[in-house]
C-alpha cells in the first residue's frame, strides 16, 4: 500500500513539473510577444523621427553628405525619449560608400575578384559565373558556369537572371560559392571582405564621405590616397579653419588629393542609406532596418517648384471670388524606401 502511495506521489510530481515547465514556456512566449508589440511601436516611432531629422538636414544643407553634418545622433536632435525601461539605438550604414555590385560589368567583376586575391583565371571564372546567374543575355565562356547546368541540380532550378538579393545567395551560384564558403558551407573571411567592398543596391556613384577603404581602392585610388580620404573623414586631416567636417563637393577632394587624380566614380552626397533602429527592453530586442534613397537635387528643386505652384493656387482659391480649394495636398515624401525589414531576438540580460 505504501509503495502504491509513493508511486502515485511520484507520478503526480512528474505531471506537476511538466505542467509548470509548459506553463513557464507559454508565459515566456506571451511575454515576448507583448514586448515585441511594444517595441515595434517604439522602433517605428524612432525611425520616423530619424527620417524627419534627415529630411530637415537635406532641405537646410542642400543634401545629405555625412553624419558629420549633425544627423549622426538623430534622436538627440529632436529630444526623443523612449518610454521607461526601453532603450533605442540608431545606426547608419552608408551603402553608397561602397561600390555598386549590380553596376559592375565583366571587367569590373574581374577587378573585384583580383582585389579579393583571386588569380586571373579564377577571376575570369568568378565574373563569368556571376553574370550567368544575374544576366539573362550573358553567354558563358566556361562549361562549369553555364546556367543550363542548374537544371540538373538537386533539386532542379534556374538562374534567376536578376541582381542578387542577399550575400547568402552567393552560396547558390556555381563556382562563385567555392571562393566564399569552405567545405563545410561556412562563410570565409573573403565573404566579409566582399561585403565591406560592395553594395547590393544600384546607385550611380559612391559617396566619398562614407567610402570604405575597399571601395576607395577598387575605384582606382592607391593605398596612400585612400588613407588620406579615410583620415580626413575621421577628422585626422582637417585644419582647424575647416568649416565643414566633410567634403561638400568634389573640388574639395581635388584640393586634398590633387587635380590629376581621377575621381569620376565618386560624389559627395549619400546615394543609398541603411538605417538600423534597435529597440531593447529586458532580454528582448526588436530591430527595424530601412534602406532609403534621398531625393536628388533635381527632384528636390522640382518638388519645391510644385509646392510653390500649389501654394499659389491655394491662395488664389482663397481670394474673394475664387473657387473653394479642394484641400488635396501631395505628400512629396523626401525619400524612396528600397527595403524595410524587421527582426526580433533574445539577448543576454543587461548588467545591473
Amino acid at each position: 500500500m505504501v509503495v502504491l502511495v509513493l508511486a502515485m506521489v511520484m507520478l503526480g510530481a512528474f505531471f506537476l513539473s511538466r505542467f509548470i515547465e509548459r506553463a513557464m514556456t507559454e508565459m515566456l512566449v506571451e511575454m515576448r510577444a507583448k514586448h515585441a508589440t511594444q517595441l515595434r511601436g517604439e522602433a517605428y516611432s524612432a525611425l520616423e523621427a530619424t527620417l524627419a531629422v534627415l529630411a530637415d538636414y537635406q532641405a537646410e544643407d542642400g543634401g545629405l553628405f555625412s553624419p558629420a553634418q549633425g544627423w549622426g545622433d538623430p534622436l538627440s536632435v529632436v529630444d526623443y525619449a523612449p518610454r521607461s525601461g526601453t532603450r533605442v539605438d540608431v545606426e547608419f550604414i552608408d551603402e553608397s560608400g561602397k561600390i555598386s555590385l549590380p553596376k559592375l560589368d565583366a571587367a569590373g567583376l574581374e577587378e573585384l575578384a583580383r582585389f579579393l586575391d583571386l588569380k586571373d583565371m579564377d577571376a575570369s571564372r568568378f565574373a563569368d559565373a556571376f553574370l550567368a546567374w544575374t544576366r539573362s543575355n550573358h553567354v558563358s565562356s566556361h562549361y562549369e558556369t553555364d546556367p543550363r547546368n542548374y537544371e540538373f541540380a538537386d533539386p532542379p532550378h534556374k538562374a534567376p537572371a536578376r541582381a542578387i538579393e542577399s550575400f547568402d545567395e552567393l552560396a547558390a551560384i556555381a563556382v562563385v560559392r567555392d571562393f566564399f564558403y569552405d567545405q563545410d558551407g561556412q562563410p570565409t573571411e573573403r565573404l566579409a571582405q566582399l561585403e565591406r567592398a560592395v553594395s547590393l543596391y544600384e546607385f550611380p556613384t559612391a559617396n566619398i564621405n562614407g567610402a570604405s577603404e575597399e571601395a576607395l581602392i577598387l575605384a582606382g585610388l592607391d593605398a596612400g590616397q585612400a588613407t588620406e580620404i579615410l583620415d580626413y573623414n575621421a577628422g585626422k586631416g582637417r585644419r582647424a579653419a575647416d568649416a565643414d567636417k566633410f567634403f561638400r563637393n568634389m573640388a574639395d577632394v581635388q584640393t586634398l588629393l590633387g587635380s590629376r587624380i581621377d575621381l569620376q566614380g565618386f560624389a559627395t552626397e549619400v546615394q543609398c542609406l541603411r538605417i538600423r533602429v534597435t529597440a531593447r527592453e529586458g532580454t528582448t530586442a526588436l530591430r527595424v532596418e530601412a534602406v532609403i534613397v534621398p531625393t536628388s537635387a533635381a527632384n528636390r528643386q522640382r518638388q519645391a517648384q510644385q509646392a510653390a505652384a500649389q501654394q499659389n493656387a491655394e491662395q488664389a482659391n482663397e481670394a474673394p471670388g475664387g473657387n473653394v480649394s479642394s484641400g488635396a495636398v501631395s505628400l512629396q515624401y523626401p525619400f524612396t524606401v528600397l527595403a524595410l525589414d524587421e527582426s526580433i531576438e533574445l539577448q543576454a540580460a543587461p548588467p545591473p
